[in-house]
């Protein structure tokens, strides 16, 4: 091998060789704040980080139904089919399997800890005109926050 040439590495890097930074060089991940404009003191593409910024981004991806993005046809969940099927466990449990798909293709920098789903309003045993989905979500920076995202489908 010539002394210019750039020898490649495959493989995972063992812990004992990774490098960590300082807590305060990390770089700090940062995102738009939804739904946009919300936060004008911020100005209207106003950024998130931490809790808000996962929390943001898991709201946008249970609101939105697939193929609403055009450079992400399969980004979002189809939630709004449920909406006036019977509440038995067979629809809790689909809606479930399609929130924790998508979770894990999507959300990145947290981790799906809990997963609830709740008929609200007056339904009955036909089925109901709204959900709610409540996600209990771990970061997975060094603080290992843990918080809640509650969101009403209707």
């Amino acid at each position: 091998m010539a002394a210019n040439q750039k020898s490649t590495v495959f493989g995972r890097v063992p812990s004992e060789f990774k490098i960590k930074a300082p807590k305060s060089q990390r770089r700090q991940v940062l995102g738009l704040s939804y739904p946009l404009g919300s936060n004008l003191g911020g100005g209207y593409f106003s950024r998130r980080s931490g809790v808000d910024m996962i929390r943001d981004a898991i709201k946008q991806l249970l609101l939105t139904e697939p193929g609403e993005r055009v450079m992400l046809p399969n980004f979002g969940c189809n939630l709004k089919k449920y909406l006036f099927e019977p509440l038995d466990e067979i629809t809790f449990e689909s809606i479930k399997r399609e929130v924790q798909i998508s979770f894990n293709n999507y959300i990145k920098g947290a981790t799906l800890i809990k997963l609830a789903v709740l008929p609200t309003g007056d339904t009955g045993p036909s089925g109901g005109n709204s959900l709610e989905v409540i996600l209990t979500v771990q970061l997975d920076s060094s603080e290992l926050e843990i918080f809640d995202v509650e969101v009403e489908i209707s």
